[in-house]
């Protein structure tokens, strides 16, 4: 069985030779990593690495291609050099020894899409993330999925949850039944995307209880700035919730839309959290005006 494992790196050297430190440690080594860098400007760090560690695929974008756009890029090359399982790991992650040898007898029985346990501080373990319609986010579940629980697209419980994308196992056939990550997202919605795709297509999901991976959230995004973090957030819900929402989700995006935009307005006339507001405003005019994918200037 050949796994490859793909992480994104953006800016974030430091994060991303921890993870493959942890991977380089690992007591089952038979397995490929690829490296997607989406046009860092701070990559001498890793490039240095790189000549330590030969047998890593590093692959260069000439723009910055989101996440959605990199882990494409990766899953196309992995795909062709035969692998049978694709693991997506956000680069701010780190994993035990362990990781593979304990990952490859789950793997061998299933098909499907594995959504792995992460571990992102505290005292609980993110089980699958869930889906909240109307919202400008989406929140990883702590405990909700039972641990070994498999669940296919004809089970109601699985109608609302999702394989987070920083911790996600992906069978080759699922590609080739419905295509890769929807790159329009850029940031953030892609990997619930992902899912509710699949479970229209009848692909099965598991959510084993181990191997746990261990999360340090958002260290690449916040990269980004407030901002633009939340201007890509109330963008991408739209476009999330018009896409995939049932048929009165659909018709409430609208009013939802508007209702938003009025309280920005407000929250700017009275001079609260004016920066926040007018990036929310952004987005939700990026929206209206069919501006998906990378956000590259303000009206």
């Amino acid at each position: 069985m050949k796994l490859s494992i793909i992480t994104i790196n953006y800016n974030s050297s430091e994060n991303t030779i921890k993870l493959l430190e942890s991977l380089r440690n690992q007591t089952d080594k038979d397995f490929e990593i690829i490296v997607v860098d989406n046009n860092s400007d701070d990559v001498e760090q890793l490039m240095d690495y790189r000549t330590q560690e030969t047998n890593i695929i590093y692959i260069k974008n000439r723009e910055n291609t989101g996440f959605a756009g990199g882990c494409n890029k990766g899953i196309e090359e992995a795909l062709k050099k035969g692998s049978e399982w694709i693991i997506l790991l956000n680069n701010d992650v780190w994993v035990e020894s362990d990781f593979i040898a304990s990952l490859k007898p789950i793997l061998a029985s299933k098909k499907g899409i594995l959504g792995l346990p992460i571990d992102e501080g505290g005292e609980t373990i993110s089980c699958g993330g869930i889906i909240r319609w109307l919202r400008p986010t989406l929140s990883h579940g702590h405990g909700i999925i039972n641990s070994g629980a498999q669940v296919g697209s004809d089970n109601n419980n699985m109608k609302h949850r999702y394989a987070i994308g920083g911790g996600m196992c992906i069978c080759d056939s699922v590609f080739k039944k419905i295509g890769y990550l929807d790159e329009n997202y850029f940031l953030y919605f892609e990997d619930a995307d992902f899912s509710l795709k699949a479970q229209k297509f009848g692909i099965t999901f598991y959510f084993p209880d181990k191997p746990v991976i261990h999360h340090s959230v958002s260290a690449s995004t916040k990269k980004l700035g407030s901002p633009m973090l939340l201007r890509y957030h109330y963008r991408n819900a739209l476009y999330f919730n018009l896409k995939n929402g049932p048929w009165y989700i659909k018709l409430l995006v609208w009013p939802w839309s508007w209702l938003n935009f009025s309280k920005q307005i407000f929250k700017i006339i009275i001079k609260r959290e004016s920066e926040a507001s007018k990036a929310i405003l952004l987005g939700i005019i990026d929206f209206y005006l069919g501006r998906f994918g990378k956000i590259v200037s303000s009206i």
